[in-house]
């Protein structure tokens, strides 16, 4: 994915308009892509009613299409054209994906967390979520944005937990202990894991593939390398060699997954 230099933003030149992120691809720069996108705004201006209900690989591409046009464009009227239409686009998904912020918050309930402060950073995550979400890389939006809008309560959290430390209060019985926040991002790696392993991203052999399901099964007992090796045919030392080689494959596919970031 191609991101803006950290701590800088592009602006357009003569303009004082930052530039709009999009995802580059070819299917985003064709006149077809530019026709859908407009109908697109059309449609949400008019209330979202009459027509088919475009589906969400439909709106992010045009998105991405209004960002590319806005950006190209060097007539200043049809840039700011593109951009109302992207602005229009953007609100859309952000309120059809509320539910994911309230989700969320449901998470990370807690009496040392204001709920107006959970739902400004979830509001604010979900909308930085819609602006950089890539639809060409096979997950779903919701999935990207409830780790993008974890990572937003997790700061709000860390961030009211550092508050009290500093400013401590006596302690009241009335108070009730939080409960730890999930480990969303654990969980995340383990989802991206599970998807790696089931598309087989990381091109394991079948022996790896083999060797890494009963080392670690998702049910029954785990075997040891000479349990595996008596089965197979092989020393202890060489399964344990074929694990160390199947495991680097899939960090190395982990490591590029730009949901782990």
């Amino acid at each position: 994915m191609i991101t803006m230099a950290q701590g800088k933003t592009k602006r357009r030149p003569g303009s004082g308009s930052p530039e709009l992120w999009y995802a580059p691809d070819r299917r985003i720069e064709t006149r077809d892509a530019a026709k859908s996108a407009v109908s697109i705004a059309e449609w949400i201006g008019r209330g979202a009613a009459g027509g088919e209900t475009p589906d969400e690989m439909a709106l992010f591409t045009a998105l991405h299409v209004c960002a590319y046009q806005a950006n190209k464009s060097e007539c200043p009227d049809e840039a700011q054209a593109w951009r109302t239409r992207w602005g229009i686009i953007r609100e859309y998904l952000v309120e059809s994906n509320l539910g994911l912020v309230h989700l969320m918050i449901k998470r990370y309930r807690s009496i040392e967390l204001d709920e107006d402060d959970l739902l400004s950073d979830g509001m604010y995550g979900l909308a930085r979520a819609v602006e950089k979400f890539n639809p060409w890389r096979g997950y779903r939006f919701s999935t990207y944005a409830c780790n993008v809008i974890a990572r937003a309560l997790m700061r709000r959290a860390k961030m009211s937990s550092g508050h009290h430390r500093r400013f401590p209060v006596q302690q009241d019985a009335s108070f009730e202990r939080p409960s730890p926040p999930p480990d969303t991002e654990m969980e995340l790696r383990v989802e991206r894991l599970q998807k790696a392993l089931h598309h087989n991203l990381g091109e394991l052999t079948e022996l790896e593939s083999m060797v890494l399901s009963r080392r670690f099964p998702e049910e029954g007992p785990r075997l040891t390398y000479e349990q595996i090796g008596e089965g197979i045919g092989l020393s202890k030392e060489r399964v344990r060699q074929i694990q160390n080689v199947a495991l680097s494959k899939l960090r190395e596919v982990l490591s590029e997954d730009p949901m782990l970031r």
